[in-house]
């Protein structure tokens, strides 16, 4: 066993407390544990790290993190009300098939929840701080396009939005919108070359100048436009793929996580 000393500054001086175990940047925070577990195997599932089909062992998980299984089994939980795993009982745990017909179902949702956060948001909070951080966020997604990260452009269009609708000051549009983009990225990360272009940044810039002058009509139509046109991207991908699980249901037994994948990516995380 490995002790180290954890010292606290106290009001009246120093105190010193000696804790067991790993150092805690070493291994998942305890207080953090179930968080952060599916947190992380999110955001694989999420970027293709763990392809569709993948099966996963909760075991090679709670040894990579070095946690126990319960977390593991409860992000497991987590993911499944997310659809992005599909559990069946007492047989095993994978990663689910990109759902196309869901995707598509997503889109109008999305613009008119948007456009309703973009009309009912106070345009005072359409401020200096907002523009510059929404900005910063168009120009990392100009640059990951330019160098074809696909990860890193989702992820930067996502907090676009995120940001954006947050101006509402409405939680419950924001999980709810949350939620419904989870599928979307699966399929922009994996289908990137096709969804994504200069065109993304260009959508954003209108929108952009239309909350530079406060122009609240402007800012909504821009942001269905920029949702509308993603739509088409990807209706144009769905005749491709009618049902990812029947194009790759021959592939299913043959995706397994391994020991030494998933310690790969709990160690590059």
């Amino acid at each position: 066993m490995i002790y180290y000393i954890q010292v606290v500054t106290v009001a009246n001086g120093i105190e010193c407390e000696i804790v067991s175990g790993v150092r805690p940047q070493e291994r998942i925070g305890r207080l953090f544990v179930h968080e952060e577990a599916y947190r992380r195997i999110r955001t694989w599932i999420i970027e293709g790290q763990l392809a569709p089909g993948t099966r996963l062992r909760d075991k090679e998980f709670a040894e990579a993190f070095g946690v126990s299984r319960t977390p593991v089994r409860e992000s497991f939980l987590r993911l499944e009300q997310e659809g992005l795993v599909i559990t069946q009982p007492n047989r095993s745990t994978v990663v689910s098939w990109l759902d196309w017909s869901g995707v598509v179902q997503r889109y109008p949702l999305i613009w008119t929840l948007e456009r309703y956060a973009v009309t009912s948001a106070p345009v005072e909070a359409w401020d200096c701080s907002l523009l510059q951080e929404l900005a910063e966020y168009n120009c990392r997604l100009d640059e990951a396009v330019t160098r074809q990260d696909a990860a890193a452009a989702a992820r930067a269009d996502e907090a676009f939005h995120a940001a954006l609708v947050a101006t509402a000051r409405n939680l419950e549009l924001q999980r709810i919108l949350s939620e419904l983009k989870t599928q979307l990225m699966r399929v922009e990360i994996a289908h990137f070359h096709e969804v994504f272009s200069q065109r993304s940044a260009d959508e954003h810039t209108e929108i952009l100048e239309g909350l530079k002058i406060r122009d609240v009509e402007r800012v909504a139509r821009a942001v269905e436009s920029n949702w509308r046109q993603s739509f088409v991207r990807i209706q144009q991908l769905v005749a491709d793929h009618p049902s990812e699980e029947a194009n790759t249901a021959k592939d299913k037994d043959r995706g397994q996580v391994q020991s030494d994948p998933v310690r790969r990516l709990a160690r590059d995380f």
